[in-house]
């Protein structure tokens, strides 16, 4: 009966790529800010979230900023430092907009 370790046999270690980590961090953020609504509903029965669908972009638009920085750096950017840049500036917009619909909803939420 042969035993198989982590570090033995023909397969080499092969750490996770820039882009993989940023979608990792992505997932966590997601992940949180799920936890958060479920914790809103468990903590006050019946009130709701309404109006903060808008924050489920930040995660999204700051990792694709993230990337697209990096890929920048990087001179691989997709469709070359025109487009990266454009995909950027989008990518901002959608923060900004994330949270300038998102926050005064989630405040009002939570204070009333």
């Amino acid at each position: 009966m042969s035993e198989h370790t982590s570090g033995s046999g023909d397969q080499d270690y092969k750490p996770a790529t820039f882009e993989k980590r940023v979608a990792a961090w992505m997932g966590i953020a997601y992940m949180l800010l799920f936890l958060g609504i479920f914790l809103f509903s468990l903590y006050h029965p019946g009130g709701s979230l309404q109006g903060t669908f808008p924050l489920f972009l930040l995660p999204v638009c700051i990792g694709l900023s993230v990337v697209i920085v990096f890929r920048l750096k990087e001179k691989t950017a997709p469709g070359g430092p025109v487009v990266g840049i454009i995909v950027l500036l989008l990518c901002i917009a959608g923060a900004i907009f994330g949270l300038l619909m998102g926050m005064p909803a989630l405040i009002a939420a939570i204070t009333g």
